[in-house]
């Protein structure tokens, strides 16, 4: 329909918009670039039955712009398999989840917190608890290793606390597997304790001692809450909604003002729909007008233009040459009886009608190729020939329309359109990212995670995506192709608000057919044929070449020329007497 531009266009740009605001929510643009780490350790340790310690451990863990499910724990099972493991958080899901795997070739325990259908970013903690059961302090003996050498991520603060317990000769190393000392344990009282502010990446903490006593064990308060960061995604999220609003509303200003129309005269209907360009002297006036004011200039007409054929007008009209134009072409064959249309048990017939002789060469040679010697063709599977020809159709009418001057800018090509190659790349590497999955989706959106890149990123897309939108806005008419565009709105008009004794009258002057022919290809088709239902036409008048059946029965065509798909499927000092490693428990930890 001329100057209508579907409001599914400006859907899709709102929804790239919408896009980039969510990502902006979701951290995947414009959160920065901040690395997984611990803002904090407590591992507290206390004596449990006659050979066991409980351990509890307090982890304040930052994903940072990571995705991660959550806290992810490993645990040798020098002294027996971890057992009685609970855990909390405060802000996060803390299922427990466990698995036997190994460990640097010893046999471990690994426990995941989370749920595998949930994933987070920025800060977090967890409290996770669980019961070494022999640990050999019955004989007197602490070997325990707090974490094992070679820990991925640094811990800003590291406290270990030992309660319950008095030790003849406490001792804590603390580094590579093998360092001795560089740790002291001290006591408090309570207890023991030592800190690390901070406990870098890669080091292992191993304590030691001689159990000469056991006292009432009083685990110490959980630490309070770290301070979280301000996440500032919401208000960049709304901020990114005006900047793809402006982006998509340059294009769209730009898109309508390259793609003003030639029009005849001073701006009167029918100076532009009736100028006479042709041999006039001097040539008339133009000026330029947007698709939407050229369809104002539309009035209502009781025939169609002269000179052009149905699918033409069709072309014209939508700018694009597709399946609907040659479904058009067909009509119009059927319409001058060079072909007939006929419903056979629920299939469509094309048969060769009394007028085919009548054909000039060109459209005579597609008839015979796709009939292919053949007296009628029933539609509805795949024929070869019917598929070449229609193929061939389509390249003829792009030939046709690139030689008739209607199009000074973007003339239509085979369905195609102005910004059809950058759909495409679109549409492409959308199915990529879904196909290769999250990870490598979150790695190229982590491109625009810095502020200034994801303004950018706010901008463009939706600046992009409103080119591929208003594409359509960018052919530019001449003044003669904008005179018969005017004309064949203005006949469609009349066709869509055509009632019975419309096509009666069309009947008795002998244009049934042909005006049938032009409600196909200007898709009236529906309205036209409500009004024959409504008229008194004998049936008989059109039965056998009604050009309506290539609407009602389209689908028939496609499935005819379109071939089927196959498919398949810190601390300080220095006490010696020990090394980091060597004892029971240790481990690893970071997140999954």
């Amino acid at each position: 329909m001329l100057g209508r531009l579907g409001i599914w266009r400006h859907l899709v740009v709102l929804i790239a918009i919408a896009g980039c605001a969510t990502l902006a929510f979701f951290g995947l643009i414009g959160g920065g670039n901040r690395k997984e780490r611990f803002d904090a350790k407590q591992i507290t340790v206390v004596p449990s039955g006659a050979d066991g310690l409980r351990v509890r451990e307090v982890v304040d863990e930052d994903f940072g712009t990571q995705r991660r499910h959550g806290y992810e724990r490993i645990i040798p099972t020098d002294f027996g398999a971890p057992s009685e493991i609970t855990a909390s958080s405060p802000n996060a899901n803390a299922e427990i989840g466990t698995a036997d795997v190994f460990l640097d070739d010893r046999p471990a325990i690994r426990i995941r917190l989370g749920d595998p259908g949930t994933t987070y970013q920025d800060q977090h903690r967890y409290v996770l608890s669980y019961t070494l059961p022999h640990t050999g302090i019955s004989r007197g003996v602490l070997n325990l290793d707090i974490i094992d050498a070679g820990e991925r991520f640094e811990t800003e603060r590291f406290e270990v606390v030992l309660a319950g317990m008095t030790l003849a000769d406490p001792t804590c190393s603390v580094g590579a597997t093998g360092a001795v000392g560089g740790c002291t344990l001290t006591s408090d009282g309570a207890g023991y304790r030592v800190v690390f502010t901070p406990l870098h990446a890669g080091d292992g903490v191993t304590v030691r001692g001689t159990v000469v006593g056991f006292t009432d064990a009083v685990l110490p308060p959980e630490p309070d809450l770290p301070v979280y960061r301000v996440n500032h995604r919401k208000q960049l999220a709304r901020a990114l909604v005006p900047i793809g609003l402006v982006a998509a509303l340059i294009v769209f200003v730009i898109a309508k003002l390259r793609g003003r129309n030639e029009v005849f005269g001073g701006g009167g209907a029918a100076e532009a729909a009736f100028g006479q360009p042709v041999g006039q002297q001097p040539p008339p006036s133009t000026h330029l007008v947007s698709d939407a004011k050229l369809a104002s200039l539309a009035t209502t007409e009781f025939a169609p233009p002269r000179g052009i054929d149905p699918w033409q007008g069709s072309v014209l009209l939508q700018e694009r040459i597709d399946d609907t134009t040659v479904a058009a072409w067909f009509s119009a064959l059927a319409a001058s009886e060079a072909l007939t249309l006929t419903q056979r048990d629920k299939h469509l017939v094309i048969g060769i009608g009394r007028r085919r002789s009548e054909l000039d060469p060109a459209n005579s040679a597609l008839v015979n190729q796709f009939m292919h010697g053949r007296i009628e063709l029933t539609l509805g599977t795949y024929d070869p020939y019917f598929a070449g020809a229609w193929a061939s159709i389509k390249a003829q009418q792009a030939v046709t329309i690139e030689a008739s001057g209607w199009w000074k800018r973007r003339p239509p090509k085979v369905d195609g359109s102005p910004a059809g190659g950058a759909l495409a790349i679109v549409v492409i590497a959308a199915i990529a990212l879904f196909i290769v999955g999250g990870s490598v989706a979150s790695a190229i959106f982590g491109l625009f995670r810095t502020l200034p890149l994801a303004l950018v990123f706010a901008a463009v897309v939706p600046a992009f995506v409103a080119y591929c939108a208003y594409a359509t806005l960018l052919p530019v008419r001449s003044g003669t192709g904008s005179a018969l565009a005017l004309l064949t709105e203005s006949f469609r008009r009349f066709l869509e608000a055509s009632e019975g004794r419309h096509v009666e009258w069309a009947w008795k002057q002998g244009l049934l057919r042909e005006y049938s022919a032009w409600a196909v290809s200007l898709g009236a088709a529906d309205a036209w044929g409500k009004a024959l239902e409504h008229s008194n036409v004998p049936a008989s008048e059109y039965v056998s070449t009604n050009p309506l059946l290539v609407h009602s029965m389209f689908s028939s065509f496609s499935s005819t020329h379109t071939a089927p798909s196959s498919s398949g499927s810190g601390g300080s000092g220095f006490s010696g007497g020990g090394s980091v490693g060597g004892g029971g428990g240790g481990g690893s930890s970071g997140s999954w």
